[in-house]
């Protein structure tokens, strides 16, 4: 692959940022992969010293070695190496000031290209905010929008499963190589993504292990890929918010979905909305802010009878009998006359579908896809 080397020799010289990278290319009047061979003197003037140029022009033959194996590892699910000069490369990202040298990607890159809403919240998110999650990952992947976010415990994860259970696209953004998956039991919602012709990506070398400041400078590429964020659980210093200022920054459409004035875990979603983000309370203030946007039909859902099976679903008198107020489990069966085992298996069938959510005290129905 031409143009690896000199950009990951780039990646390699310590106190050089992605920003500065692309400074340097404009001052020397060069291509990025043409900076480690610029003349010494040239390089010295940009501002390097002897000890940074000596970084770029190192023999890096090996661990670029290890990245082609890496690459050629993959079995069923294929592995990408993604210069930022390729035509792979997401135009979306290169709006990004300070976007990726390099990209490692698993899975489907044509998703890449596809239009995407990047949803985003709270680790410890509330029963309610993961339900909503799910349905509007569920619904904009509907809409044939791709799903974004992070692959973290809570609100992300429940995007990227709200994504899977519309069968539509959804990408996995990590906070390290791809050697590691962090939280670890979130290897299977992996696996998942990958087979259901996802796509999981990460700007760290396959071998880099997660770190706490790996999580916040991800969040970048979350933010430049999609259109818009979608915030819907948050605290105030929370690691959504820099998802969504990042999402500002690149002049980009932040959502939030609002919540008690006494829960402090949409607090984050408050102060977004005082700021001036869209509030969000139907599925349609997102996909219609977007009216002029040709969604192509290239991430569509592969099973056209999805939606239709669920509509069937939500008018059962099983779910009629379940109250938007918390509904006891003794009163459900008492309006469904259907035995205890039978009953619970149905109502984790809803449960899984974002129509109810189990919660302390019996169940409560959630809005469905006209009232996500």
């Amino acid at each position: 692959m031409q143009g690896l080397a000199p950009l990951y020799a780039l990646l390699q010289c310590t106190g050089i940022s992605t920003i500065t990278c692309f400074k340097l290319a404009d001052y020397l009047s060069c291509e990025l992969s043409q900076i480690p061979s610029q003349p010494i003197a040239n390089l010295l003037s940009a501002g390097l010293t002897r000890a940074q140029i000596a970084q770029l022009r190192a023999d890096y033959t090996q661990p670029i070695e290890r990245l082609y194996a890496w690459q050629a590892q993959a079995n069923d699910i294929d592995r990408h190496i993604i210069l930022c000069t390729d035509e792979h490369y997401p135009q979306t990202l290169l709006q990004v000031s300070d976007r990726p040298l390099l990209l490692f990607a698993e899975g489907n890159i044509e998703l890449l290209a596809c239009h995407q809403i990047a949803i985003v919240g709270a680790r410890r998110a509330s029963e309610i905010g993961k339900q909503q999650a799910h349905n509007f990952a569920q619904q904009l992947a509907l809409r044939h929008w791709v799903i974004t976010s992070g692959l973290a415990q809570g609100i992300d994860a429940q995007a990227h499963r709200g994504a899977l259970s519309a069968q539509g696209g959804t990408i996995a953004v990590l906070g390290h190589g791809h050697q590691h998956t962090y939280p670890k039991h979130h290897c299977v919602l992996r696996d998942q993504i990958l087979k259901a012709k996802g796509c999981v990506v990460s700007e760290f070398l396959p071998h880099q292990p997660p770190k706490p400041t790996n999580f916040p400078k991800r969040n970048r590429i979350i933010s430049g890929l999609s259109m818009g964020t979608f915030v819907v659980e948050a605290q105030h210093k929370s690691g959504s918010l820099i998802t969504a200022n990042q999402a500002l920054n690149e002049n980009r459409t932040v959502f939030a979905m609002p919540g008690r004035i006494d829960d402090v875990n949409v607090s984050g979603c408050h102060a977004l909305i005082k700021q001036g983000a869209l509030l969000v309370d139907h599925v349609d203030d997102i996909d219609l802010y977007f009216t002029d946007l040709e969604k192509p039909n290239s991430c569509p859902i592969s099973n056209n009878n999805n939606k239709y099976s669920q509509e069937n679903l939500s008018h059962s008198d099983l779910l009629d009998s379940v109250g938007f107020e918390i509904t006891a489990i003794d009163t459900i069966a008492a309006h469904s006359n259907l035995p205890i085992p039978q009953l619970l298996a149905k109502l984790l069938e809803y449960e899984l579908r974002g129509k109810v959510a189990a919660v302390s005290g019996g169940y409560i129905k959630l809005r469905g896809e006209n009232y996500v």
